[in-house]
């Protein structure tokens, strides 16, 4: 049934065929000029499941955008979360939008008023935006749960579905996922649970593309054949051309006729499509027009390929890329409004002086793990983001070729993060050294249970690449920004934690992670950060070091002296900042503020292994200022607690003021990685707020 009013069963739209494809492309039309507008995100899957979301929202599902939650209302629930760009694209079209004003953090902004509905999805990714690079229930109208973890919708749908049997409901339950998601073992689950409990009102949608992040999935961890699993589980198996409107239509109503098990349509797609640069290319899962604007790889391009170019001419282009640009300058104006005020910007490389070089410490990784892959113990396994948290570097140790035999020992394991996990231990029982490593929130958080009891209980020296901690990961939003892990690993018994402050600490780090024989997480961040260490800086595991300011220096490093904390004796500083990994650096600029602006001193204190704690420097830190304020890039308290906790136990004979600078229990949201910290008050300039109130 096509879109209705649920309150009168009126149908609000009923498209023809010809209407049903050329909205299709229009569509597709809106979701190459958010990309291009946000500089970011899912090309490739946005592009193979456009005709099957168009045929679901504009003609199939029984829904009313004017009431989201009405209770009769057909449910889509999009296990594949990374494709947001056509998910908002498509509820736009339908009108989910249409009444919505243009908010900032979901304060209207009047400025923007006469805006049309499905406009807005432009702001894709972009701070304070409802259109994160995920979907988030709590801010769109049309979501039904919040996604962008792989593998878990199909379960959500089963409990839906059941609901609906419950209730005696004769609503559709619908789920969308990606073939490579196929390779969660969570899928499989909800697929017998499913059929056990013959749920003939849900239908699941493979957009089976052939394409994942590491190659062809075929190649990462081959998933076929779908079809036989699938009746192997239970399941009616339909198959169809995912761009054949006519095809798919007819595919959605032959699986709602099928009763007394659930159905999955296998719709063979290609990604890309209808962008002849895009399509069958495994560089745009997350990349927008490599050439921008104009090109051969470009926005105009891609809206010539789609057909567009008349629904979407040059000028109204440019008005709706200056409405994204305008939103941005608003949002910019609106974060800087509540930053903290001193009598100079003291921001990062704003000056002549005290420049800094900036290096991502995902690279230190990568730098850290070539160099000991060179030792045949050593094993390193894919979970399909392999070079972007640069797993890659391990068989390529000159940078770019690869090494046949350091290859040999690279393990893809997919989209699979627990088997990968067991895989490690495994092998760690066999006397091989093993790296796992993902976004941290599934390589520390998904797989937790498998750390815990199969890893840390056994012993085994398993390595955690806990890749793209914090906010850093910034446009992907709150789904991949990892804020938990401190509390989640450090709890556990037996396993050594390191959260390194730069590139060059990452790569120190994770070479001690490879010869430590316990198991280890390095927790790392993804975009370019201060580099504040050298290869003098001293690096000793389980040893802190403190940092103290000593004066200006045309290099930021150059400014500061660092030594081990069993080497310093006390200058009776103003206070101590004690932080880890990229609140290191900011703890060094607040230090520079805090002596220019107010003339106090600084000592502080560089945790880059979080478990086991330097409790000697930290309580030391404490009895000798009286003044303790601590930084993490995470929940705080992960790491500021255990600081607490250290100085608790320490026995004082002075009493000691703290205070703690972190993420104040929320989730991390999209927005660029400066942005966010900013926002969610991680710089130095929110440290020397904070220090100066607990001074005085």
């Amino acid at each position: 049934m096509p879109i209705v009013n649920s309150r009168t069963q009126d149908v609000q739209a009923d498209l023809t065929l010809d209407e049903l494809e050329e909205a299709a492309r229009e569509i597709r039309g809106w979701v190459m000029i958010a990309l291009e507008a946000a500089g970011s995100g899912h090309t490739g899957g946005s592009m193979s499941i456009a005709d099957i979301a168009t045929a679901l929202y504009l003609q199939h599902i029984n829904h009313d955008p004017a009431d989201p939650k009405w209770d009769g209302r057909d449910r889509v629930f999009w296990s594949a979360g990374h494709k947001a760009p056509l998910i908002y694209s498509v509820l736009g079209m339908a009108g989910y939008f249409d009444e919505m004003p243009v908010s900032f953090h979901g304060e209207p902004l009047e400025q923007f008023a006469d805006i049309e509905g499905i406009q807005q999805t432009v702001l894709l990714r972009k701070l304070g935006s409802p259109f994160e690079g995920h979907p988030n229930a709590r801010k769109l109208p049309g979501i039904e749960v919040s996604a962008g973890s792989l593998g878990q919708g199909l379960g959500v749908a089963c409990g839906a579905a059941i609901d609906a049997k419950l209730r005696g409901a004769d609503h559709r339950i619908y789920c969308i996922m990606g073939d490579g998601e196929q390779q969660e073992g969570s899928v499989w689950e909800g697929a017998m649970f499913a059929a056990h409990h013959g749920l003939d009102n849900l239908v699941a949608i493979i957009d089976d593309n052939g394409l994942q992040i590491d190659g062809e999935t075929a190649e990462v961890c081959n998933i076929e054949s779908l079809v036989e699993k699938y009746r192997a589980f239970g399941w009616e198996v339909l198959e169809c051309d995912g761009h054949d409107m006519v095809e798919v239509l007819n595919t959605l109503r032959r699986a709602d006729a099928v009763r007394g098990k659930p159905t999955v349509i296998i719709a063979r797609t290609i990604k890309g499509k209808c962008v002849d640069f895009a399509e069958n290319v495994v560089g745009y899962h997350g990349v927008p027009p490599k050439d921008g604007r104009r090109g051969e790889e470009s926005l105009e391009s891609a809206l010539l390929c789609i057909g567009v170019a008349d629904v979407f001419p040059e000028e109204r282009v440019d008005e709706i890329l200056q409405f994204a640009d305008d939103y941005q300058a608003a949002a910019d104006a609106l974060v800087e409004a509540d930053m903290p005020k001193f009598s100079r910007d003291w921001w990062w490389n704003e000056g002549r002086d005290m420049q800094v070089e900036m290096d991502a410490t995902r690279n230190g990784f990568g730098n850290g793990l070539r160099e000991v892959s060179g030792d045949e113990r050593t094993v390193a396994h894919g979970a399909d983001i392999t070079g972007s948290i640069r797993m890659d570097y391990f068989y390529k140790p000159d940078g770019e070729n690869e090494d046949p035999e350091r290859k040999r020992r690279f393990i893809t394991c997919g989209i699979a993060e627990a088997n990968m996990t067991t895989v490690a231990a495994g092998l760690a029982c066999e006397g091989r050294i093993p790296f796992i490593g993902s976004y941290g929130v599934f390589s520390t958080g998904r797989n937790w249970d498998q750390l815990r009891t199969t890893v840390a209980y056994t012993d085994l020296p398993v390595k955690v690449a806990d890749a793209h901690g914090g906010v850093s990961v910034g446009p992907d939003g709150a789904t991949h920004q990892a804020l938990e892990e401190i509390s989640v690993i450090t709890c556990i018994p037996g396993f050594t934690m390191f959260v390194p402050c730069d590139a060059h600490e990452t790569a120190r780090a994770t070479v001690a992670a490879t010869y430590n024989n316990v198991p280890t997480v390095v927790r790392f961040a993804r975009e370019a950060t201060p580099v504040v260490t050298t290869a003098e800086t001293p690096f000793e595991p389980g040893v802190a070091n403190v940092i103290r300011y000593r004066g200006l220096a045309v290099d930021f490093v150059d400014a500061f002296e660092t030594v081990l904390a069993p080497d310093y004796s006390s200058e009776e500083e103003d206070l101590a900042i004690i932080a880890c990994g990229p609140m290191v650096p900011e703890a060094m600029r607040a230090a520079w503020i805090l002596k220019e602006e107010a003339n106090l001193e600084t000592r502080i204190v560089n945790v880059h292994t979080v478990k086991p704690l330097d409790d000697a420097a930290v309580v030391a830190a404490a009895a000798d200022t009286g003044c303790v304020i601590t930084a993490e890039e995470h929940q705080v308290g992960g790491f500021g607690n255990l600081v607490a906790g250290a100085i608790c136990r320490g026995g004082l004979d002075r009493p000691v003021k703290l205070d703690m600078i972190g993420v104040q229990d929320r989730f991390g949201e999209s927005g660029q990685p400066w942005e966010l910290t900013k926002v969610f008050g991680l710089t130095a300039e929110h440290i020397a707020q904070a220090a100066l109130g607990l001074v005085e």
